[in-house]
């Protein structure tokens, strides 16, 4: 019963997370940065900076249930 829902738990966090990377501004440097061409200093905008929040805090999350899945052997 219990893993069950720590799996359905991880597939909604993956989901959140894929979502959250998805809905994300490109950030435009890419190769760009090294000759100096790109715009790599620029404010971010608030809904970049919860999206990127709310991606990191995802990741953590998937890490973190994964560790338990595992070590735990549910």
């Amino acid at each position: 019963m219990l893993k069950t829902v720590l799996e359905i738990v991880m597939a909604l966090v993956a989901v959140g997370d894929i979502l959250a990377i998805l809905f994300m501004e490109p950030k435009g440097s890419g190769l760009g940065a090294i000759s100096g061409s790109a715009t790599v200093f620029h404010a971010r905008k608030p809904k970049d900076a919860v999206l990127d929040r709310l991606a990191v805090v995802l990741s953590i999350a998937f890490v973190v249930l994964s560790l338990v899945l595992v070590v735990f052997k549910f």
